[in-house]
């Protein structure tokens, strides 16, 4: 039934923010180093962000990523809330994709010692989507009691230097699968689907970051996206969605949203491969430290539900 239900109240619509297909302009700051910085998650903000509480905040007035000082190299998952915190005997290691290629990228792996599911994370693939990668760079510092994580993080690290979401010129999260002989936008995808169908993980994580474009579209805000819940386990997407409704996880309340665009991460793993996919969205106008508060805790909450976490 609750499948059902959340069949009827979620409907597609032209993507924006993410899933714009142009230049975005970035706004972010270089991130400074921290000094005593201490961040305590926050159930109702307000201000320069939004208010939980009111509607005295426009969301189309926030601006976009709005600056921050502390440096996310330097900290730990557990600096940004009550999660990760226990260490677990498992090991860490990396490995190459298009190795020696100017389009080479590394994946983390984490693998515990005791048998158990495997979830891989696809972070930042639009790289001036900057929550989304530093969560995922963070989420290689953790340990896990069992199976295996895996994490590319930046996804798309050209695009991460530059704030840029494309490479060569196109946006990477629409050529999927993607092309070995392609252009720069299509090796990268190629190279990380290959990873993705070799290692057949139980769940993929597609971590991203909305904004407003323009005043006629749609935009994603905080959401979590899938393009059919026939591949995912019973109850799990409702479960996540009303733990973040009732504010047992997140900062923000979730939207939910269906399918994923043509040619993007969710989709072709979703229908080529038949695995479960979130693409995770956390809104470019709301502090830094809550947008990876959320992607984070989104990650262990479905970590928790596979028993990785």
């Amino acid at each position: 039934m609750k499948r059902f239900t959340l069949i009827i109240m979620t409907a597609a619509l032209l993507f924006a923010g993410c899933g714009s297909s142009g230049e975005s302009t970035a706004g972010g700051q270089s991130a400074a180093e921290p000094t005593d910085f201490s961040y305590a998650p926050v159930t109702v903000t307000t201000g320069t962000t939004e208010s939980a509480a009111t509607d005295e905040v426009s969301l189309e007035d926030l601006a976009i990523d709005p600056p921050y000082s502390f440096n996310p190299d330097e900290m730990l998952p557990s600096d940004f809330g009550d999660y990760f915190k226990t260490q677990y005997n498992s090991v860490t290691s990396t490995y190459k994709l298009l190795a020696g290629d100017r389009y080479e990228s590394e994946v983390t792996m984490i693998k515990s010692p005791v048998d158990g599911p495997s979830v891989y994370v696809i972070a930042g693939i639009h790289g001036d989507e900057e929550a989304a990668w530093q969560a995922g760079k963070l989420l290689k510092k953790i340990s896990i009691k069992a199976g295996t994580l895996y994490i590319i993080a930046p996804a798309n690290k050209y695009g991460a230097v530059s704030l840029s979401r494309l490479i060569d010129s196109k946006d990477p999260n629409r050529v999927w699968p993607g092309d070995k002989n392609g252009n720069g936008a299509e090796k990268v995808a190629a190279s990380i689907f290959a990873d993705v169908k070799e290692k057949s993980p139980d769940f993929v994580f597609d971590l991203h970051e909305a904004r407003i474009i323009s005043d006629d579209r749609d935009f994603l805000g905080s959401s979590l996206i899938y393009t059919t819940l026939d591949v995912f386990p019973d109850d799990l997407f409702m479960d996540i969605i009303d733990d973040a409704q009732n504010g047992i996880i997140c900062n923000h309340k979730l939207n939910s949203y269906s399918p994923g665009p043509a040619g993007s991460v969710n989709r072709t793993i979703t229908e080529k491969l038949g695995i479960p996919t979130f693409t995770v969205e956390t809104f470019r106008g709301y502090q830094m430290e809550d947008r990876i508060h959320d992607q984070l805790d989104i990650v262990n909450w479905v970590l928790k539900f596979y028993g990785l976490e």
